[in-house]
């Protein structure tokens, strides 16, 4: 997994890589369900970041 912090105009985008799947040498099955298991996870912990940072950004 890789962080990174990137200027976007006046703020500041995180992008999230997650790498490595294919390299487990799980069975087709198994890479999906992984795979749609983690995607899943970062949806709502990626979700929670931005709500997160909003709420600091807003904070006088």
């Amino acid at each position: 997994m890789t962080f990174e912090l990137v200027p976007s105009g006046v703020g500041t985008l995180l992008r999230f890589t997650e790498t490595g799947f294919r390299e487990k040498g799980w069975e087709i099955a198994t890479l999906e369900a992984k795979y749609a298991d983690h995607s899943r996870g970062w949806d709502t912990f990626l979700g929670n970041i931005v709500d997160y940072a909003t709420r600091l950004a807003s904070t006088p």
